[in-house]
């Protein structure tokens, strides 16, 4: 639940711009190019522009393309250099160096004077006296956004790094200063969290399967926290809908029964441990639910989000530490680095234009005063979808005390009566008092109906969260879950 929490919600503005209009960038990558496709016949595109290769072209080896690696990134305005005694190529630009070894699939990124080793899924390798790199590790390694576009055989690259500070040029931040400086306060310290929470689901008009559940826990500093949720499910008239649907018969036995009885009336109580600098939580459950998965009482469940960020492409480390930073700008540029393209005709130009519109969104010439408070808005109209977004800072003595978000977005063909296939409506905020709530609803026509409600506050304290089970606990990891071996590790 802390999902919903004001941490997160400090960049949730820029983040929802991006997943609204770059939803319709999402296909295959660029690291996945047509193993048939020539050398020669794939093209490369950087910002909207052609570069162009007078030596050494783009190569597919092993299902993987690799560009030329002095030409990319001396079209990105970085310094290379080639270290005939190891082997290595390196590439500078700002305070960010990538090293990489020929024929190793570790690579270093150094940023700000810290380096950190990375693990690449294929090796650089030298051609006719040219270093080929992987395209999608060697451009997300500056901040690029990558793409294939398999019509035209084209890789597309989009520096989404310079893109923001262009965009930030022309423009002052003060207002999301004065917010960020209010949001460091509960980045450091402990604090108590209490909250209430409700929601429903329903699909294809069967339903509704209903959920609601406190939550009480500690956190500490901006990664570390413990907590723990009562949660009571009933899917009673969700089965009874699908069983109606399917015309088979709605009784379940006595087991499954008592189960979602006990769902409904007592839940499910959670603990959650932590520490998101090391990216392993720990949950565990009680109740009849673990019994009937075949798991002992009282195990915990291990998550390592590191590795889990990384099997969809994003760096964790990286995402957490602007995460930890709130700097938003730095978020919504990481997000975009991860989006991936497919059409060189459109997508630079549709990508420039989201980054410029949150850019001013968040800029201070944006903001209007009504009274003590500021508001700031945005519309998004792009490819049949539209989103609207109101922030509005809450300000006491030229400083802010809470804020107020309102997002809408819609896409997707409408209907007969005019509506759209996808409507979503969210709205969260903060008092004074450190008051927090939460309200969204997701509409997806005839398909899926969700809402969610919640309530609660934070309160400083002296408690600290605990962060890892008991040295006797039964912990068992998260992908040996699922796999359905539920052995202690």
């Amino acid at each position: 639940m802390t999902r919903f929490s004001h941490r997160v919600l400090a960049t949730a503005t820029a983040l929802t711009v991006l997943s609204t209009g770059a939803s319709a960038f999402a296909a295959e990558a660029a690291d996945s190019a047509a193993p048939e496709a020539a050398a020669s016949a794939i093209a490369v595109q950087l910002n909207g522009q052609a570069l162009s290769f007078t030596d050494a072209v783009p190569q597919v080896k092993d299902e993987r393309t690799f560009l030329p690696f002095r030409a990319v990134f001396e079209a990105m305005g970085a310094e290379v250099s080639y270290d005939a005694a190891t082997n290595q190529v390196s590439a500078t630009r700002g305070g960010t160096t990538v090293t990489m070894t020929l024929g190793s699939t570790e690579a270093t990124v150094t940023a700000d004077g810290v380096s950190t080793t990375l693990t690449m899924d294929v090796a650089p390798y030298a051609a006719d006296n040219r270093t080929y790199v992987p395209v999608r590790f060697a451009a997300q390694a500056f901040g690029c956004a990558v793409g294939w576009d398999q019509d035209d055989s084209t890789v597309i690259l989009v520096d989404t790094q310079k893109l923001l500070e262009d965009a930030k040029a022309d423009h002052t931040y003060t207002y999301l200063d004065k917010y960020l400086a209010y949001n460091d306060q509960f980045m450091t310290g402990n604090w108590e969290m209490k909250a209430d929470f409700n929601a429903a689901l329903t699909v294809l008009g069967m339903g509704p399967a209903t959920l609601e559940g406190t939550l009480n826990g500690i956190s500490a500093g901006s990664t570390q926290l413990s907590a723990t949720m009562n949660m009571k499910l009933d899917v009673q008239a969700l089965l009874e809908g699908i069983a109606a649907m399917t015309d088979t018969a709605s009784e379940v036995d006595a087991e499954t029964a008592d189960l979602l009885a006990s769902l409904k009336t007592d839940g499910i109580d959670m603990e959650i441990r932590g520490d998101m600098a090391t990216g392993v939580l720990y949950f565990k459950m009680s109740g009849d639910a673990l019994a009937t998965a075949g798991i002992p009482a009282d195990t915990w469940i291990s998550m390592d989000l590191g590795a889990l960020y990384g099997t969809m492409g994003v760096d964790y480390a990286s995402l957490l530490d602007v995460s930890k930073n709130l700097d938003a700008a730095a978020l919504l540029q990481t997000a975009l680095s991860s989006t991936t393209l497919t059409d060189k005709d459109t997508d630079y130009a549709a990508v420039s234009a989201l980054v410029e519109g949150v850019a001013k969104f968040l800029a201070d010439d944006s903001f209007v005063q009504d009274g003590d408070n500021y508001t700031t808005t945005y519309t998004l109209d792009q490819d049949g979808s539209d989103a609207s977004i109101s922030f509005t800072l809450l300000m006491k003595d030229d400083a802010v005390v809470g804020y107020d978000l309102n997002m809408k977005a819609a896409a997707g063909a409408a209907d007969e009566s005019g509506t759209p296939a996808m409507t979503m409506d969210m709205k969260a905020g903060m008092d004074a008092d450190n008051n927090m709530t939460v309200s969204m609803t997701l509409d997806t026509s005839t398909m899926l109906d969700m809402s969610l409600e919640m309530t609660g506050s934070y309160t400083a304290t002296d408690k600290a969260p605990e962060l890892t089970p008991p040295a006797d606990a039964t912990v068992i990891p998260y992908e040996q879950l699922l796999t359905g071996a539920a052995e202690q590790a």
